[in-house]
């Protein structure tokens, strides 16, 4: 183990990368470096990882834009106001060996039935990562709350698990959300978006809402869950005119709580509009569990790739 400076210093000992704690797979990170921690920390601290901040929101002050700097974090973190993230190629990574564990971006109780604002967090940056933590949204208040909203664009997600409802009333409302989408070239590979812990009634919701804007997304390995007892639930949304490129889910999983109590099958997986500007596109891998059919009637632009004994290897069709 590399041992680290306890007198405040927040870049490590050997290029500037932490090497404790640390998922697997991240870059070095050729920025500053700066530690959070929700339940230890000062904001009147340095930053470093013997005297870390306690929020994030003091840490992004502290980062560079365009600096390839690092935020690393434990801990809970709960804004009282929509957390912006708002420099580019800053990236903020949980020290968690899971994303099911803290650290944790959440509301600052499930139960309050006042207070609730949307999103959760905003990410307006590009170039970012975003690493092994949690987010929970959604508390005991009929009102519009989404968990996380990327509109910055070329960001990557890698083991995020964002959770929408942290309460039933959250659940039940129509503009209900894990992840708004408005930005281009965006990867999210391994994480959970959505919820299944909590049964959605009522309202109609989804875990993801494409918006104007978005263009081409890949989703790999990613999980979707829902609890649906209303039929018009679906796992995306697409309106008209809102995409500029591809969807793609590769190997991934949508699925609808099917032994849960009241689960009704959703009419559709999908509701993407036949004029929505790109198309859907889903891999042999990919399963969806707990729909009807994938697109009503076929009339938006959803293909599902399926393994074909031809030249090319494969084809697309549309999918009803």
């Amino acid at each position: 183990m590399v041992g680290f400076s306890t007198g405040g210093q927040n870049i490590s000992t050997q290029f500037g990368m932490p090497l404790y704690g640390i998922p697997d797979g991240l870059p070095p990170f050729t920025g500053n470096t700066f530690w959070v921690d929700g339940t230890n920390g000062s904001d009147g601290n340095t930053g470093g990882p013997q005297d870390p901040f306690k929020t994030l929101s003091q840490a992004q002050t502290a980062c560079l834009a365009g600096n390839n700097d690092v935020v690393y974090f434990t801990g809970t973190f709960s804004p009282a106001a929509t957390f912006v993230w708002s420099k580019n190629n800053t990236h903020l990574v949980g020290l968690a060996i899971n994303p099911f564990a803290t650290p944790l971006i959440s509301v600052a109780s499930v139960a309050a039935t006042s207070g609730a604002f949307s999103p959760l967090v905003n990410v307006t940056a590009t170039g970012c990562i975003f690493q092994n933590f949690s987010v929970l949204s959604g508390i005991n208040q009929a009102a519009t709350q989404v968990a996380w909203a990327e509109a910055g664009g070329s960001n990557t997600y890698i083991d995020v698990n964002i959770n929408q409802i942290g309460h039933a009333t959250a659940g039940a409302q129509a503009g209900n959300r894990a992840l708004t989408l408005a930005s281009a070239n965006n990867f999210f590979q391994n994480c959970v978006i959505g919820n299944d812990a909590i049964v959605r009634a009522t309202g109609t919701n989804s875990n993801v809402t494409i918006l104007a804007g978005t263009g081409t997304t890949i989703f790999r390995q990613c999980l979707f869950p829902m609890w649906s007892s209303v039929a018009a639930n679906t796992f995306i949304v697409a309106a008209t005119a809102t995409l500029t490129g591809n969807v793609i889910l590769d190997q991934c999983i949508l699925t609808n709580n099917i032994q849960g109590a009241g689960y009704v099958a959703n009419t559709q997986a999908f509701s993407i509009s036949a004029t929505a500007g790109g198309i859907l596109l889903l891999t042999p891998s990919t399963v969806v569990a707990g729909a009807t059919i994938l697109n009503t009637g076929g009339t938006g632009p959803v293909y599902a790739s399926i393994a074909a004994a031809v030249a090319a290897g494969g084809q697309a069709v549309k999918a009803t």
